[in-house]
């Protein structure tokens, strides 16, 4: 098996092994057919592409947040301004280095949350997390293997 074939099949099957590890309920499937999509937007991303998460998550949701490595829960409850759901309290992303956490809202309702492991997608973000509308939740590949940046900074 030829190291991109290796390459791609540890993509399409890290989404999975990752909602088992932080254990499947409702939301994290969801999670889960999110990261897959993603996974596969990004695989197709050229180097000066746009990737929009509206047509990656089509669900209801009217903005979200990208969390980096280290964030205590106390500051993603500060951000979203409610309590760490479950789902968010499983992912660990304050203890880990190797995922983003990404969490859609529509209103006061937690829609989303998928810890995006940075070996399949990074993202370059500002420690002062802010919450992206849904038309401003657009990201660009400024070059092979570096981060996402927020297109238009």
């Amino acid at each position: 098996m030829s190291r991109t074939s290796l390459l791609s099949a540890a993509k399409s099957i890290l989404p999975s092994l990752l909602c088992l590890l932080i254990g499947c309920s409702r939301g994290h499937e969801t999670g889960e057919i999110f990261l897959q999509d993603l996974g596969k937007a990004s695989e197709q991303l050229e180097v000066g592409q746009a990737l929009r998460m509206d047509t990656v998550n089509q669900g209801e949701w009217n903005r979200m947040f990208v969390f980096p490595p280290y964030t205590p829960d106390s500051a993603i409850e500060a951000a979203i301004n409610m309590k760490a759901s479950s789902a968010i309290q499983s992912a660990r992303v304050s203890e880990r280095d190797d995922i983003n956490l990404l969490v859609f809202l529509n209103g006061e309702n937690i829609q989303v949350v998928a810890a995006v492991p940075r070996q399949m997608i990074d993202f370059a973000v500002a420690q002062e997390v802010q919450p992206l509308s849904r038309s401003h939740a657009v990201f660009k590949k400024a070059g092979v293997g570096q981060p996402l940046v927020l297109a238009g900074h």
